[in-house]
């Protein structure tokens, strides 16, 4: 009986031997991905130029905005107070502040760095889509700017 228990454990071990063998050779590649793997987004670039920003997206007639000029141009940038107040009428825009008038003063900013200023809606503004719309001088070379910024009137 101790015979055959010896002879069984020899070859259990043998068994046991062999397979670990197998597990020491250089084992098959992986197969190759069955998906392709997208790359990423890009992070969005941040925009050039002078960009308007409001305070809210949505407005009340009469209402006070806050409006901020930033310029993210290399060179300073020289504006006035005078803007277009245009709502979207079909696949245009309609100019609707034609008849406004604005103090002549002259307004700068700097490369890099922000103004705000404040805009005050008109009490007769109906529903809808509107946007606000600047002109900027750049001084050298003597070029216009211009920028606007959307908004909706409740």
């Amino acid at each position: 009986m101790r015979r055959l228990f010896v002879l069984l454990l020899l070859g259990a071990m043998a068994v046991t031997g062999s397979s670990c063998e197998g597990d020491s050779a250089d084992p098959e590649p992986p197969p190759p991905p069955t998906t392709t793997t997208t790359p990423a987004p890009e992070p969005p670039r941040p925009q050039r130029g002078v960009v308007l920003l409001l305070d809210r997206d949505t407005a009340s007639p009469g209402q006070r905005l806050e409006l901020t000029v930033e310029n993210r141009t290399r060179t300073r940038l020289e504006y006035g107070l005078a803007y277009r107040l245009e709502r979207r009428a079909g696949d245009g825009w309609r100019w609707i502040n034609r008849d406004a008038a604005f103090a002549l003063i002259l307004k700068i900013v700097e490369p890099g760095r922000r103004e705000r200023e404040e805009i005050l809606l008109p009490d007769d503004l109906r529903r809808g889509r509107y946007r606000i719309v600047k002109s900027f001088t750049v001084a050298t070379p003597r070029r216009q700017l211009r920028a606007d910024v959307e908004f909706f009137v409740a």
